[in-house]
């Protein structure tokens, strides 16, 4: 594993409050390396910038797990006949936005080339 939840906790986020559980890092951070490495490619001492683009697309992947699904309203209001539906997060959006995260995040350093999510 490239990241562990002390980096996650201390020089990620730098003080700020975790969106994900400690006890559920290690699992969020697997996905994610999983994601980002689609080549498969050995890496005994990741740099920052890998560490940072792991904690990132974890953070990701676990709000879109957690957030509404398809059509699921999160508020709703009969006396103001009003309704809320959060916008959901497709599996094409994911994507789209994990490939985002790599590029910014890994664009200019060695890894780019090797690093780049499957996504469409």
């Amino acid at each position: 594993m490239w990241v562990d939840g002390h980096y996650y906790a201390t020089e990620y986020l730098r003080g700020r409050t975790p969106s994900i559980p400690p006890s559920e890092f290690a699992y969020w951070s697997e996905a994610a390396q999983e994601r980002i490495n689609w080549k498969q490619v050995e890496v005994s001492d990741p740099i920052k910038a890998l560490k940072r683009c792991v904690c990132a697309v974890a953070e990701l992947l676990y709000s879109a797990e957690q957030g509404p699904k398809p059509g699921e309203v999160i508020s709703e209001s009969n006396a103001g006949y009003s309704w809320k539906a959060q916008e959901a997060w497709d599996k094409n959006a994911v994507e789209r936005e994990i490939k985002s995260i790599i590029n910014m995040r890994l664009g200019g350093t060695e890894y780019h080339g090797d690093f780049v999510s499957r996504a469409v």
